[in-house]
């Protein structure tokens, strides 16, 4: 596994692009279509991060998941 500062970096970064995300939603889309692209986007991002938060968590209970 990453040690913590990488995993922060991690997190860091899919945040910052969450936020991006958010903003291109709320002032740059034009169309329809930029609009469904940008959801699903945010939509990875964010099940991306809690997949990340749900595995360190499993790891600092001790509860390794070996799939």
């Amino acid at each position: 596994m990453f040690d913590f500062h990488t995993i922060e970096a991690i997190k860091t970064t899919i945040l910052k692009q969450i936020d991006s995300v958010k903003e291109h939603i709320c002032y740059g889309v034009e169309t329809e279509s930029q609009l469904m692209y940008a959801r699903g986007r945010l939509s990875g991002l964010e099940t991306l991060l809690q997949d990340i938060k749900n595995l360190h968590k499993e790891n600092d209970d001790g509860t390794i998941d070996k799939t």
